[in-house]
């Protein structure tokens, strides 16, 4: 039994060392977070993505709301109760990822694009490799995970924010009766795919910026070109993946 044991410790290690090369790509520039200028990188993006966003996206989500409500509950003839419904279900599946994803672009992709084309025409990157530093590790890395994580607070944000502008809209004094019914309406499975689709979208707005930024010329006239066609570029992205997702969802 004892040899058996033994004899299946080295099994474990090849199996294990196997993993840590096959995620390496993944698992390396996430272990810059251990280092403090990375993790400030990474806090100042999401402070600057996300947070600085929260009340535009509030404004946004509220106003959805009660627009749609008034479309179906008003001028559709739908009752209270299905107009809620729909709006939970338009709002966490579709309409919240992809509002979110486009003020991402239209206020990020924009200014991590130009920040890195600006490093690369000046040279900043170059000394980083000749410093030892890897660029994916400090540049990429937080850049792109910052990103992310305020694509998905703020598609959350405008998901429940709409929910609760179309509830107070709707309901009017029995505003009391509907929030406390709310499980009614938010099941886990639209939670799970507004989530979902909001990781994507966040991953492939930031990667597409980050890649557009680096791929500059020499020139100080491609940093605004690199900044118009992170734009243009991250919202064909966010297009295609949302246009893959209904695909094969179907």
């Amino acid at each position: 039994m004892a040899l058996t044991q033994a004899a299946a410790i080295p099994h474990i290690k090849i199996q294990t060392m196997r993993l840590a090369q096959l995620f390496a790509p993944i698992t390396t520039p996430l272990a810059g977070l251990r280092h403090q200028p990375v993790r400030r990188v990474l806090l100042r993006q999401i402070y600057f993505t996300g947070n600085e966003a929260v009340f535009l996206v509030l404004a946004i989500g509220f106003a959805l709301g009660a627009i749609v409500i008034s479309l179906l509950h008003g001028q559709y003839g739908q009752s209270r109760d299905a107009s809620l419904r729909l709006l939970a279900s338009l709002s966490f599946k579709e309409i919240s990822p992809l509002l979110a994803a486009i003020i991402l672009v239209a206020r990020s992709s924009s200014a991590v694009a130009s920040e890195l084309a600006t490093m690369q025409v000046h040279g900043e990157i170059r000394s980083l490799f000749r410093m030892g530093i890897p660029p994916g590790t400090y540049l990429i890395m937080p850049r792109v995970l910052g990103m992310t994580i305020a694509c998905v607070g703020l598609t959350l944000y405008i998901a429940l924010m709409s929910q609760a502008g179309g509830t107070l809209f709707s309901a009017g004094t029995d505003v009391t009766y509907e929030i406390l019914a709310i499980d009614r309406i938010m099941r886990i499975d639209l939670m799970l795919t507004c989530l979902g689709k909001a990781f994507v979208f966040g991953l492939g707005c930031s990667l597409t910026a980050c890649y557009v930024g680096l791929r500059v010329g020499p020139y100080v006239t491609d940093i605004p070109k690199a900044s118009s066609r992170a734009v243009m570029r991250g919202l064909f992205v966010i297009f295609l993946i949302e246009t893959a997702w209904t695909l094969c969802t179907i």
